[in-house]
């Protein structure tokens, strides 16, 4: 903590039973960072915002139509200082895969890097979803590996003075397509958000 914050108010979040009692507690390390109103609600209830709400989103396909990606954010727009959830949806043609975050050496992981513009965006931890387990015959190793649809929420912490405008994101998603007979070489997708800024209440 820094010494000159020493007195200040942290923000927490009390999580309640049906008879009040505490069931969770969330502290947060940034006296000025808050949670989104619906990032909240999907961390605490897994409920997700509903397709006809407003929200910024975006898709690309990535060489050869094998991996799509499909991106937006919980929020029509930011609050400097605000926690907000991405939601990333990766599509796997029939007949291939992409390996999971934690495979062997000399395979490429599935990874995501955002940089955003203004700087000032950082990405929480990503809860990763269950790889499938798969086995090449003739091959003892057995891979973990994502196939169909790959979905997953991002936290986003916007640590952003006010009046910083539009915030660009360019999201960047790595991986490598194999099949049960060939992989391809590693490759990329790429997306973007523009996020505007949300005006003062």
């Amino acid at each position: 903590m820094n010494p000159q914050q020493l007195g200040v108010a942290y923000p927490m979040t009390f999580v309640l039973d049906a008879a009040g009692r505490v069931e969770r507690k969330i502290v947060e390390a940034n006296y000025r960072l808050r949670n989104g109103g619906r990032w909240l609600v999907e961390e605490l209830l897994g409920v997700a915002a509903n397709e006809g709400e407003p929200r910024i989103e975006t898709t690309t396909t990535g060489p050869l139509a094998i991996v799509s990606g499909r991106a937006w954010l919980d929020s029509p727009s930011y609050f400097p200082y605000q926690r907000l959830g991405l939601h990333l949806e990766l599509g796997v043609a029939p007949g291939w895969h992409v390996y999971g975050p934690a495979v062997a050496a000399g395979d490429t992981t599935l990874g995501i890097d955002i940089v955003s513009s203004p700087d000032g965006v950082r990405m929480g931890p990503i809860a990763w979803p269950e790889p499938t387990p798969f086995r090449i015959p003739g091959l003892d190793e057995e891979f973990s590996v994502y196939e169909g649809t790959v979905a997953m929420t991002i936290p986003l912490e916007f640590t952003i003075p006010r009046n910083s405008g539009v915030v660009r994101l360019e999201i960047a998603v790595r991986f490598q397509t194999c099949s049960a007979t060939e992989c391809l070489p590693p490759n990329a997708i790429a997306l973007t958000l523009a996020v505007p800024e949300a005006p003062v209440p």
